[in-house]
């Protein structure tokens, strides 16, 4: 019996040991989905990747945030051609202001002018009307208007006086026309004066309002511009908000990765443990055995049938899911005594190689996925007779991810069966596994059902053969 617990005993740690150096994982190759066993080097080259995509993607943001930093210059300088534009639109405006005003007052004072040209064309007609009148009445009365007035004083001094008179009315009238002929002339040329003003004001006015136009399309063009730029910087924004997405994103592939590493580191740890335990435990029953045989030898009795080991052999590879799996607490007492045959047979009631054993991708298969178009529940055989060594039940998330649920390793839900002569074979991602440590299995066996569960994109049974330690291409023994 001991020969036979060593025999599973190293089984068993030979299975830790293998289970330490890889997990199950995910590929997606332009849109060719398949599940494959993934080590510890794998899991730092995809962080490797996911790293550089991280340094790539940080380079694109400082290079955005370059952008986004001139953006902002132009912006602001745009800004202060946009002041400068509406300055010079204020003073051109209040230019236009000052003109439209100037023009209103010509206008006032060529309209007073007219108003008095019309006034004093009027004084004139009377004053034209009254100087033909006495024309007429001189005309009338003859040339001896003058020798009667003469006749008519009564003395000299009377007739010079009367001479002066007549002298200054026809004085009077000439200095009248003359005056209303003078000032008409000044009228004219004030009114001519007012106009040439005027259509000066008039000309600066059509100037300014050339300028001011021509600042608004300028204005225009920089509000434009001040617009095209503020589209820039909030592209650019998300743009940059995007890549740091997409660097979270990054981060927590990495950190699910360190996850499933901190978890195999874990597993290597148990297994020393309990490896070390083991061998104690091995040399204290081997003195054990000597000593009993040297009784039974002197009674003439054996003990060779005694399997009673009581010492805790789990090896649940996923602490923190072992408390929802009772079965993994169970000892493993290595009661197993079946044998297989070394010869495999087909192990799921799904037919079909979805991904083959061997390198992949830049990454190595260590199995065989087995699949195909209704392969979720389908039954799951022992491809030989042995015992089970280790079991996970827990998983419930039986459905695919692009990432790991965390359970199992990698594996989900998972049986491990010892054939004996340093054979193992193993099931993963099962929907459920419907046997316990321990048990002893037979050839065809149903042991479970085909799911998704651990880190699986999709239904199907991963299948290892491992002979000796190291895992084999099962196409080889099925």
């Amino acid at each position: 019996m001991n020969i036979r617990f060593k025999k599973m005993k190293a089984a068993a740690i030979v299975m830790c040991a293998v289970m330490v150096g890889g997990s199950f994982t995910y590929v997606n190759n332009h849109g060719y989905t398949s599940v494959m066993a993934k080590t510890l080097s794998d899991l730092e080259d995809e962080k490797a990747e996911n790293n550089a995509a991280i340094a790539k993607l940080e380079n694109e943001i400082s290079e955005l945030e370059d952008d986004i930093a001139n953006a902002k210059y132009k912006k602001q300088l745009i800004q202060d051609k946009i002041d400068i534009q509406t300055q010079n639109l204020d003073i051109i405006s209040s230019k236009i202001n000052e003109l439209n005003g100037r023009i209103d007052e010509t206008n006032e004072k060529i309209n007073s002018l007219k108003k008095d040209i019309k006034k004093k064309q009027k004084d004139i007609g009377i004053g034209k009307e009254q100087f033909k009148q006495r024309l007429c009445a001189m005309y009338v009365n003859g040339n001896d208007s003058l020798a009667s007035a003469l006749v008519g004083a009564t003395d000299f001094y009377d007739a010079l006086s009367k001479m002066e008179l007549i002298s200054q009315i026809s004085k009077y009238d000439n200095e009248l026309i003359n005056s209303l002929k003078t000032q008409l002339e000044q009228y004219e040329e004030a009114k001519t004066q007012l106009d040439i003003e005027t259509n000066e004001l008039n000309d600066q006015l059509a100037e300014q309002e050339a300028s001011r136009d021509e600042f608004k399309s300028a204005l225009n063009d920089l509000n434009a511009e001040y617009q095209e730029s503020d589209q820039f910087i909030d592209e650019q924004q998300a743009r940059m908000n995007a890549a740091q997405g997409n660097i979270d994103q990054y981060e927590a592939n990495n950190a699910a990765l360190d996850a499933e590493k901190d978890k195999i580191n874990q597993l290597a740890a148990a297994a020393a443990a309990a490896a070390a335990a083991k061998s104690s435990s091995s040399s204290s029953s081997s003195s054990s055995s000597s000593s009993s045989s040297s009784s039974s030898s002197s009674s003439g009795s054996s003990s060779d049938d005694d399997d009673s080991y009581e010492e805790d052999d789990s090896y649940s590879d996923d602490s923190d899911d072992s408390s929802s799996n009772d079965e993994s607490e169970e000892s493993y007492s290595g009661n197993g005594s079946a044998t297989g045959t070394g010869s495999l047979c087909w192990p799921c009631a799904a037919y079909g190689i979805s991904s083959y054993y061997g390198s992949r991708w830049g990454s190595f298969h260590g199995g065989i996925d087995i699949s195909n178009g209704n392969t979720m529940g389908a039954s799951v055989y022992a491809a030989d007779s042995g015992t089970v060594i280790n079991v996970n039940n827990s998983c419930d998330h039986n459905y695919g991810k692009d990432s790991s649920c965390g359970c199992g390793g990698g594996y989900g839900n998972y049986i491990m069966i010892d054939h004996g002569n340093g054979m193992v074979t193993v099931y993963g991602h099962l929907s459920y596994a419907s046997v316990s440590l321990g048990q002893t299995v037979s050839r065809g066996e149903v042991i479970g059902a085909a799911g998704s569960t651990g880190w699986s994109t999709g239904a199907h049974l991963h299948f290892e053969v491992i002979v000796n330690g190291s895992k084999e291409d099962p196409c080889n023994y099925v």
